[in-house]
């Protein structure tokens, strides 16, 4: 089988997995208590906020695609932007029906990388990193929007989920200045474990002097969040739920 009768066949596969994948997914949502319903509120739909929604995640997704770029140049691995976002693409498709960490939507990302570079350590630390910044981005979006989360939480709520995330912000940013630290936790897991983890802090080491390129993953994974949530916001105001955008952004 010559490459083009390749592509054409893994591209066809790749389809009809798609499609296949698609309709399970609509036939348990239609399954479910409550479909009726749905359907009375998808057919008074404001299609004008569902293309915002659409927006929101198209830029999203943007913001993790730079996100991930500028975290591979930190690893000395420059891929094409064609390459990125396609592959992004259907790293979020394997994301919308898998775990997440380092399966799905990073499992595929270090698949790609390192089938193309043969650096399966360096892609795995890119996106060990991407998934620590994340966390902390994650964290400071929460809290800057927690206030809205007054009524669903009370004060005590709120301030409990500010010191988590805190705690988080701290334990990520010490990782990513001495990760040397935590190869003493890695003394109480089996050996080869142990030797992945080495491995990883070494990769993850190629960023010590690289404040600048970090801080902006960092910003990156923030606006990553921010519209994330801001897609619930829009698929609301879609919906006709009446609730206040900032209570949306939160509770999202």
């Amino acid at each position: 089988m010559n490459p083009k009768t390749k592509r054409i066949a893994f591209f066809l596969l790749k389809l009809v997995f798609s499609i296949g994948m698609l309709f399970l997914i609509f036939r348990k949502v239609l399954h479910r208590d409550g479909a009726d319903q749905l359907g009375g509120l998808l057919a008074d739909l404001s299609w004008g906020w569902v293309a915002a929604a659409v927006l929101m995640q198209l830029v999203a997704i943007g913001f993790s695609t730079v996100r991930w770029q500028r975290l591979l140049v930190g690893q000395g691995i420059f891929a094409s932007w064609r390459f990125l976002w396609g592959s992004i693409l259907i790293a979020r498709f394997w994301g919308a029906f898998t775990p997440g960490g380092f399966t799905g939507f990073g499992g595929w990302r270090i698949y790609d990388v390192a089938r193309h570079t043969g650096k399966t350590a360096r892609a795995t630390a890119t996106i060990g990193v991407e998934m620590i910044l994340g966390q902390l981005a994650f964290g400071v979006v929460v809290m800057a929007g927690s206030l809205y989360g007054m009524r669903f939480l009370g004060t005590e709520g709120v301030l409990l989920v500010n010191a988590v995330f805190l705690g988080i912000i701290v334990v990520g940013l010490v990782f990513l200045a001495q990760p040397q630290l935590f190869l003493f936790f890695a003394r109480f897991v089996p050996e080869g474990i142990r030797t992945r983890v080495q491995t990883l802090i070494d990769a993850v080491g190629a960023y010590r002097g690289k404040a600048k390129l970090l801080i902006q993953a960092a910003l990156l994974g923030v606006g990553t969040h921010a519209f994330n949530n801001l897609i619930y916001v829009c698929a609301a105001h879609a919906l006709g739920v009446e609730l206040g955008v900032g209570e949306v952004f939160f509770a999202s």
